[in-house]
């Protein structure tokens, strides 16, 4: 039972001593794959893919930009016809 439980800490001390030995530009690499991979745990499988609206996609960017232009439900020209 003891090896069990040592031989995850033996391996992850071999992987730390081995990281920092690499350069700033490998180990670099090394984290952008590990953020990479772990981003993709939180992804639905393909079979599970939820159907997504636009309005999902950018509702972040939702009413970042002035238009200039008010509420057109209140311009009466413009609903002239609307709905024939």
């Amino acid at each position: 039972m003891t090896q069990a439980i040592n031989k995850p800490i033996i391996q992850e001390n071999a992987l730390l001593d081995k990281f920092r030995n690499l350069t700033t530009e490998q180990q670099q690499t090394i984290l952008d794959f590990v953020e990479f991979m772990d981003s993709k745990k939180h992804k639905l499988p393909e079979n599970q893919a939820q159907e997504i609206s636009a309005y999902d996609l950018a509702k972040e960017w939702a009413g970042s930009v002035e238009s200039g232009i008010g509420d057109l439900s209140t311009n009466k020209k413009y609903l002239q016809g609307f709905g024939k």
